[in-house]
C-alpha cells in the first residue's frame, strides 16, 4: 500500500484530475494507493483552531493513538472536501504501508511558520512514524516551484516574515537526511517554472490533471532508486 499525506496539491481538489498523483504511483509500483491529503495542512501547528487538527504532526498523533477526536470535532469548521480524506485515513493500517510520503512545506511557507517550528514538527513527525511504523518506507516530498499569493515568483520573492520558499525546502532536505529516510526535491527537479506553469496548473501551486500525471511519475522513479 502506497499512502501520499499532504496537503490540497496532494488531494487535487482545485481540477478535474488533479487528484491521480498517487494513483499514478500506485500503478507504477503495483500497490494500492491512498490519497490522504488536506486542504489547508501544514506541516506543524501554528495555532490556527480547527486547521491545525489535520497538520501533519497532529495527524500522527492521531494515526499512532487511534484517537480521532480532535478532527471530529474540527471537521465541520472545515470541510471543503477533507471529510473524504479524513474517512479514509481512519480506514488506513499503516502497519501494512510500503511506503509512505509525507508532501508538506507550502503552507507552511503561505502561513510564513517559523523554521525552527518547522523543522521541529516535521522530525517529530518523522520519528514518531518510524518508530510506531518501522517497516514503512517513508520518505518526504518538498513543495516544488510556485508563484505566491501576489503571483510573484518565490525564487526572488519571500513571504511575510523574509522566508524563501526554498529554506522550507532546504529544512526538509535536513530532516530527512538527519531521520536517515529519504527526501523528493520536487524544487530542484519537478521542472516546474515561471515560463511553463500553465502547462501544469491553473494557478502555479495546484496540478491539473497533466501535472498531477506528472508528480506522480516523478515520486514513482524516486521510489525506485531509493528504495
Amino acid at each position: 500500500m502506497y499512502v501520499q499525506m499532504g496537503t490540497s496539491v496532494t488531494a487535487g481538489l482545485h481540477a478535474p484530475g488533479a487528484n491521480l498523483t498517487p494513483i499514478v504511483v500506485g500503478e507504477r509500483l503495483g500497490v494500492v494507493p491512498v490519497n490522504v491529503g488536506f486542504d489547508g495542512a501544514c506541516a506543524g501547528a501554528y495555532g490556527r483552531p480547527h486547521s491545525d487538527n489535520f497538520s501533519l504532526c497532529r495527524l500522527v498523533d492521531a494515526i499512532i493513538s487511534g484517537d480521532w477526536a480532535a478532527q471530529n470535532t474540527s471537521m465541520p469548521f472545515i470541510g471543503n472536501g477533507n471529510e473524504a480524506s479524513l474517512a479514509r485515513i481512519k480506514t488506513v493500517d499503516f502497519n501494512q504501508i510500503s511506503q509512505l510520503g509525507l508532501e508538506y512545506g507550502t503552507n507552511d511557507f503561505t502561513l510564513c511558520a517559523p523554521l525552527a517550528a518547522f523543522e521541529e514538527s516535521l522530525s517529530y513527525s518523522v520519528r514518531k512514524l518510524l518508530i510506531a511504523f518501522p517497516k514503512a518506507r517513508v520518505f518526504l516530498i518538498t513543495p516544488a516551484w510556485r508563484l505566491n499569493f501576489q503571483e510573484l515568483d518565490t525564487n526572488t520573492h519571500a513571504n511575510e516574515k523574509g522566508i524563501f520558499l526554498k529554506q522550507y525546502v532546504d529544512i526538509m532536505v535536513s530532516v530527512a537526511t538527519a531521520a536517515g529516510v529519504p527526501c523528493l526535491d520536487m524544487w530542484r527537479t519537478l521542472g516546474i517554472n515561471s515560463t511553463n506553469y500553465r502547462f501544469f496548473s491553473p494557478d502555479s501551486v495546484h496540478p491539473n490533471e497533466t501535472g498531477a500525471r506528472v508528480r506522480g511519475e516523478v515520486i514513482a522513479s524516486f521510489l525506485r532508486s531509493a528504495f
